[in-house]
């Protein structure tokens, strides 16, 4: 893992934040209005999540903060140096899981609530610390000589 962040790719922080907020927010409304409604809410931010992450025009967030809302000065664009492979794969593994979740949402909400909570909690982890768990778990993994990057 690079410790110079000069190396690592420069990516719009800003926009990461807003699509990572955006996708709380429905996910926690789901939960909370449960039923047809809430399955729906779930199945839109797994959606958005996977099918974003592979095809960038079904990332709405991101496409409405670079197209709108920072050319509109509404939000200011941060770039940072930040290494996104592990966020990639945290994107979609909580995609798939909320869309589990969805799936699950008629048949056992409470299933549904334990599977979408703690991927909500790290999205907000992401969002307002910078802190990203499953970057965490892994370089844990790799200091401990358990998972060696190529």
């Amino acid at each position: 893992m690079s410790t110079n962040t000069g190396d690592l790719p420069l990516y719009d922080r800003t926009a990461r934040k807003a699509h990572q907020w955006t996708m709380v927010v429905p996910v926690v409304a789901g939960l909370i209005l449960g039923g047809i409604s809430g399955t729906v809410l779930l199945a839109i931010a797994g959606a958005i999540m996977v099918a974003g992450r592979f095809w960038w025009p079904a990332d709405v967030v991101r496409q409405l903060t670079w197209r709108v809302l920072e050319p509109a000065g509404i939000l200011k664009r941060d770039d940072v140096h930040e290494d996104h492979e592990t966020r990639r794969i945290a994107r979609i593994m909580g995609g798939v899981l909320w869309l589990l979740a969805a799936l699950l949402m008629p048949l056992n909400p409470v299933l549904a609530w334990v599977i979408t909570i703690p991927i909500a909690v790290m999205v907000s982890l992401d969002a307002s610390l910078n802190f990203c768990a499953l970057c965490f778990f892994r370089a844990q993994l790799d200091q401990r000589g358990i998972l060696r990057r190529v």
